[in-house]
This record gives structure tokens, sequence and C-alpha cells, in this order.
């Protein structure tokens, strides 16, 4: 058949099949989905004459390509989150982003269509995905990143029974669409408005669409009403109505009497829902007395004043966001809190949010693009159990955006591995040790046993709450990823997901990492340590970093853990790996078991990790000579700049973490190459290597912060001296290095513009530094400066640069 009868073919019976999908799709209340398969131009192509079969509806195109006007990015996806789409055109030969992808479906709304634009299905994993880009590791770029992940959905695509398959190499495809229009021949035409889905003659956005919803907004009332410290955690899977159902109930107690109702979510836009059903609900009520459910403000008078369980009187009622960090922060008064995706916000957070409100309630999604609701049931129910014992939970199961079996909903389940969950242990006692096997897994085989994989995938989303579907990614095609399990009787109990890092052998890059002037992506241990914690030599060691380490919740703390690190320093030392390393959020339970492993800290950061909600503690594992002599520096190191950073930057982190944290230090004098002490020449060397970075625009304030005390407290005097810098700005330094003023406190006094130019202003200070003007140094004295050589200031080295 020549490609001309083949376009008339379609030109003839593309409409009719896109149309016929559409009301099969309205008449089951269902989401119907369309694959084309073949080269760029063919897919799209055809894509357009979809959508112009479907005139009446409103395309959304995420693309990378310029295939229609007002088309969003790939990386645009989750902006579709709460949005009611009709028409989907997800073009993957721009590159399949497993977020993205499964944030942009999720809108979709029963009725509605997908067309999904990919290669040929059997080409696909062989080529060049631009997404890949964003798990390739440097040196690698995209093209080295595997295809694995790709030939599994491809395989699952191909195969898939609830969707129509399209392929430009397969003419099989047009008598599949045939017979399709045949059979839905005797199918009644669909209303005028063939754009709006039978399930959702759009129902009322004041009143719940299901009996769950109802039950969920019962509950929230009950909470709101009953005594404190009871709250209410609700679960259910995306397209249930958990949004829709905190703003009902949010609407209806406003409607009653001046609450005072706080929301939070992981962002702004993930509660644009609950807001929109808080108006709809309030919209029976007197504007005078209802409140503003976009501003938080109540325009006119209301009833009498409330008052909270922390005796705050609330003159009027609101509804108002807050961020979640702001929320622990400040902690502003409130009669309720409501947090959405509640999985998406770190735990820590979400314990002192429950430690401060009375009344809260959790909502999460059980699989979602926000976070893991699986992983917050496992690690926030124990502290539900410890601090509200009288918590209650209940689950919205009855979908309201499609209809129950929806297709598309089981493709992206299967797809994503949304519904992951680790292997069935029903009595653990029976599990014996001797059976227990560790293995090095095989990715390549990994991707065609579904089942180790989802027990694998399980198991790390129980491990970390905000595993998301990009993980899946990065597990089966990282360039420097490689997996260890626990395995008993085929069932994965236990994984290690690994990383392997540095050994940068340019020196010019290392100098640029330590600078900070370079980021090479994936290399988080050597770049942490080179350009935060000082440690110029850090690139150039090999390291093997544990990225994620998941025992199976029944088997906790019977030494799986250890015993899979035990197997990975085995293996790493036979390869001349210098270093095991791990980065995590600090708690001292996890400092004491990195310990127990081995594993002594190198370093801390000075700021809240935005994933886990404590400052990132970097530890390591020596296994050779040169290993040895580097983390004892760093060690060393560490502890020496505890001083200054505990009473800075560090100064709010819990004390008790603190002295986990101490009694796992055990510092030695750092060695140098031939075994010696260090000298402090060479350390102060070092020490102004960082300094110079910090005042060139490189490096953090708070990572320099010990640097720039011991330099303040050894040259200021004489800088002043000599008149060579001014008094205000030798005033800043000693407030921000010596007295460790916070930045607000700084910017008030000093009258700065904000961080950025109070930063601004500190390096310009901090210039002055480099170039003391000689004076007649004191013995003691003469033999430390030695080796600074009165460094020369940022303007004498650029004026010898031009």
């Amino acid at each position: 058949m020549s490609e001309e009868t083949l376009a008339r073919l379609h030109d003839d019976t593309l409409e009719t099949l896109v149309r016929t999908l559409q009301r099969q799709a309205q008449g089951a209340g269902h989401r119907a989905t369309l694959l084309l398969s073949g080269d760029a131009h063919w897919t799209a192509n055809l894509a357009r004459r979809c959508v112009a079969a479907l005139a009446d509806q409103v395309p959304t195109w995420l693309t990378e390509r310029s295939l229609a006007d007002g088309a969003l990015a790939l990386r645009a996806a989750d902006r579709l989150l709460g949005s009611d789409l009709d028409l989907l055109v997800y073009d993957a030969h721009s590159g399949f982003d497993p977020d993205g992808f499964g944030a942009a479906t999720g809108a979709i709304r029963g009725g509605g269509l997908l067309l999904l634009l990919t290669p040929p299905l059997a080409d696909w994993p062989d080529l060049v995905d631009p997404q890949a880009e964003r798990i390739a590791v440097w040196p690698n770029t995209a093209a080295s990143v595997g295809g694995r992940f790709l030939r599994r959905l491809a395989r699952l695509l191909g195969s898939e029974p609830g969707l129509i398959r399209l392929e430009q190499a397969d003419l099989e495809s047009l008598s599949i669409a045939q017979r399709l229009i045949s059979e839905d021949a005797c199918v009644a035409p669909a209303p005028n408005d063939p754009g709006r889905p039978a399930t959702a003659s759009d129902p009322n956005p004041a009143e719940p669409a299901t009996s769950d919803q109802d039950h969920a907004i019962a509950a929230i009332l009950a909470l709101a009403h009953g005594r404190a410290r009871r709250p209410l955690v609700i679960r259910a899977h995306r397209g249930r109505g958990k949004s829709a159902a905190l703003g009902l109930a949010a609407g209806r107690l406003l409607g009653e009497r001046p609450l005072r109702i706080l929301v939070t979510a992981p962002r702004r836009s993930a509660a644009d829902a609950l807001f929109k059903h808080a108006a709809a609900a309030l919209g029976g009520h007197a504007r005078a007395s209802a409140p503003d459910v976009e501003t938080g403000t109540t325009p006119g008078p209301t009833a009498p004043p409330t008052t909270d369980g922390a005796g705050h009187a609330h003159a009027a009622g609101s509804l108002a966001f807050v961020s979640p960090a702001d929320l622990a922060a400040q902690t502003p008064a409130a009669d309720l809190l409501l947090i959405d995706e509640a999985a998406g916000i770190p735990a820590p957070i979400l314990e002192t949010l429950l430690a401060g409100y009375p009344r809260v309630v959790f909502a999460t999604t059980v699989h979602g693009y926000e976070g893991t609701g699986r992983g917050f049931d496992v690690r926030f129910r124990a502290t539900l159990d410890r601090l509200t014992p009288s918590w209650r939970e209940i689950t919205l199961e009855t979908p309201i955006r499609w209809a129950d079996g929806d297709p598309l909903e089981a493709l992206t389940f299967r797809a994503l591995l949304l519904d992951a969950a680790p292997a069935p242990v029903e009595e653990p006692s029976a599990v014996d040790p001797a059976e227990i096997h560790c293995e090095r897994l095989d990715r390549d085989a990994l991707i065609h046993d579904e089942k180790t994989l989802r027990e694998l995938f399980g198991l790390l989303v129980l491990a970390h709450y905000q595993t998301r579907p990009m993980d899946l990614r990065m597990l089966l095609d990282g360039p420097n990823v490689r997996i260890y399990a626990l395995r008993w009787r085929s069932h994965v109990l236990a994984a290690l997901i690994v990383a392997e890092e540095g050994g940068f052998a340019d020196p010019v890059l290392r100098e640029a990492i330590f600078m900070g002037r370079r980021r090479p992506r994936g290399h988080l241990l050597p770049q942490t340590l080179s350009t935060h914690a000082g440690l110029a030599e850090a690139p150039a060691l090999r390291y093997l970093r544990v990225i994620r380490i998941a025992v199976h919740p029944a088997l906790a703390r019977r030494g799986l853990g250890r015993r899979l690190l035990r197997r990975l320093a085995r293996d790493a030392r036979a390869e001349g790996v210098d270093l095991l390393g791990a980065s995590f959020g600090a708690t001292p339970e996890l400092i004491r078991f990195w310990d127990r492993c081995g594993f002594r800290p190198a370093q801390i950061g000075t700021s809240r990790n935005a994933a886990s909600g404590e400052h990132a503690l970097v530890v390591l594992r020596r296994l050779d000579a040169r290993g040895q002599r580097f983390a004892a520096a760093a060690e060393a190191r560490l502890e020496s700049r505890l001083p200054v950073l505990l009473a800075g930057p560090l100064r709010t982190v819990d004390p008790v973490t603190v002295a986990a944290f101490v009694a796992a230090i055990r510092t030695a004098p750092p060695l140098s190459d031939s075994g010696e002490p260090s000298s402090s020449a060479c350390r102060d060397t070092m020490d102004d290597r960082e300094l110079n970075g910090f005042i060139d625009g490189y490096r953090s304030l708070d990572a320099t912060l010990p640097i720039l005390a011991e330099r303040v407290r050894r040259r200021l005097g004489a800088c002043l001296r000599a008149g060579g810098i001014a008094d205000d700005d030798a005033a800043l330094l000693i407030a921000a290095a010596r007295q460790l003023h916070g930045p607000a406190e700084l910017a008030s006094r000093f009258g700065a513009n904000g961080r950025d130019a109070l930063t601004a202003r500190i390096r310009r200070a901090a210039d002055a530094l480099r170039f003391v003007p000689s004076e007649t140094p004191s013995r003691a004295t003469a033999t430390q400066d030695a080796s600074s050589a009165w460094l020369p200031s940022r303007s004498a080295r650029r004026e010898r640069a031009e």
C-alpha cells in the first residue's frame, strides 16, 4: 500500500476513530489513550489531525518542539496539577519525564483523551532521550544513559490492553482502528457538548461528589468541633477529591462561625483546589460575613470572636495559606490547620506542626508526585502514635474525576510502579538468616523481572518519603549506579543503591570545584567536601556513595543494613575505591546507625535540607591508606570548626542531635602524604584559598565562616592599625565573624538591603584582609603568618591579570 493511499485512509478514518474513542470514554467515565508510534514528523502530523478532528476541545501540548501555539515545555508538566484537561498531547520525541508524565496524565478527567507520541517502540530504547540528561552524571551525556527504563516502558505500551496503537510501520493498526469504529457503530452520538465527560457533568463544587468525600468532610467538622490533640489523616489515590473535601469542610466551618483556619502544602499551587471549593461552599453566605479565602482577610463584621487552644482571640474568621517552613518557624495561631499533600513535606516539619497545633488534618496522596504516601504512612505513623495516640485515619476509595477501572490509571501505575510494595513477610520469625544471600543485581535482567523490580522499588518508597517516578529511571539507567539486594526465597528483604563518584584526575578541574566555579553533576561527596568543607583534594579520591539503604520493616534491627554495607566495602576495596560515604539529614538515630557501621562525620551543612528538614551530614568510611589520611583530615577540620558553627549557623540544631554528632567524631592529628602530621603552614595555605573563593563570590558565607573568623582574629588588628580597612567594614567583620550575629540583625545594623547585598559587603570588607600592610610581627605570630605571604588583594590581582 502506497504512502498516499495510507494517508487517504488515515484522513478517512482518523476523525471517526478519535470521536469514537471519546464517546466510549465518556460513556464509561474513563480516559482513553491513543498511542501514535513512528518518526517525529509522522507522529506530529497525525497528532495535529487528531486535534483538528476534536475542534471543540481545548488541547494541551507538552513538547519541546514547535508543534502548537501555547505548548508547554515538558518541565512545566507539574503546573497541570489540579487542572481539568479533556485533551492532552504528550510528545515523547522530546523525551520522557516520568514525573511530568504522571502529573500531566493525572490532570485528564473522565471522558478525556491522551495522545501519546513516541518513536517506533522497537527503536525507542536505543535512541538518545533528551530527558536522560537529568540523570547523566559528569562526564556522561544523555547518550551515555542506558535505555532500560524505555525498554520496559515500550514493552508495556506494546502489550497494554487499555490503549489503541497507531504505528507507522504496522498497517494492522488501521484494521484495528476500523474494527473499533465498526463495533461502535451502534453507539448513540454524544450530546451536543462532546467535550463534557458523562461522569463529570461537572459536580457542584459546593457539594461532595461521593459518599467517601461526604464522610471525610464530616470527619473534619468533627475534629474542628471536638476535643483537641486528635488529628485526622486522610489518604487517597489521586482523583478521589481529598483536596476538595478539605476546602468544602473549611467553607462550611467558616460559614458557621469565625474560625481562623490555616492551610499549608509543599507549594501554594497544590492548595488551589482547596481554596476553590472553600470559596464555592461559602457562596451562599453574606459577603460581609464571609472571609476572603484567597487573602485570609475578612472585609466586614462577623460573629463574636472565638479563642483557640493557645488563648489567641480572633475577631473574624479567615482561611489563609502559609508555607510549611514559615509555619514551623513562627507557629501563627489557628483554630484548625489543614495540611494538603503531607507526604511532600519533611517529616521533622510535620512533627513540629503536630506538636504546635491542637487540631490538624493531614491529607496525603497514596501514590503521588509531591511525595510518596506509603512512606509517609510508615514513617509518620510512629510519630502520631507517640504524640497523639488518639489520632484517626480515613481512606477515600471512590474516584471522582474518572470511573473505577480507568485504563489510564492502571497504565500509569504499572509504568511508573506507583503501586509497588515490598515483599509480603507474614511471619518474620520464619526468615532464617542462613537462607538470606547478598547479590549485586544485573540491571539488564531486572527490567524483565517485574516481581523483583516491584519489591525493590516498594522498599525504596518506604525508605524515603519523597521517592518519585524519576527515581525509577535513575535506578535502571543511571550511568554510575549499582544495586545490591538481600534476598530470601526469591524475595527482596533489603536493598542498597550506590553511586560511583570522584576520581577527577584534572588538577585544573579540581581547583575549579574547590573554588566553587564548577559543579560537575552527580558527584555529591567530592563536590561537597571540596567546595563546602574546604578540602581541595576531595575530587581526586574515589568514592562509593550510598544513595538509599532500605530494609523491610518487618525485619528491621536484625543487622541486614550492616550486612549490605559489609559486602559493599569488600567490593570497593577490591576495586581500589578510597572511601564509602553517605549524605543524609542528621538525626540522632541515623548518626548512631552510621557510626555503628564505621562511618565518621566529615562535613555538616549550615542550612536545613529542603527534603529532610534537617542539616545534611556527610559521613565517610575509610578503605585504604589514602582514604584514611583524607578522612582523618576532614574529621579534624570539622571538629576545629564546630565552635564557630555551633554558635552561628548551627545554633538552632537540636542539642540531642549535636550530642550524637559530637560522640561520632574521633579526632586525631591529620596526616600528610608522608604519614606525618600536616603542617600549620599547609593548612593556612588551604584556608587562604578557601577565603579567596568566598571573596571572589564562589563560596557561601556560612561555609567560610570558621575561616573568616580565624582570619579576622589574626589580621584585622594589623589592618586597622595600618589604615587598610574602614571602621564600618571592620565593625561588620567583627559582628559577622566574631560575634556571629544573624543575617537579619546584620542587615538592620549595617543598612544592607537584603542578604545578597549584605554578603557582597562582607566580601568587600574581607578583601582587605588579603593584603595586610607590613608591621614588625612578634616571634609567635611570624611563623603563623608566613604562609599568607601578604596575599595580594582582589583589586591587585585583577590589575595583574589585565
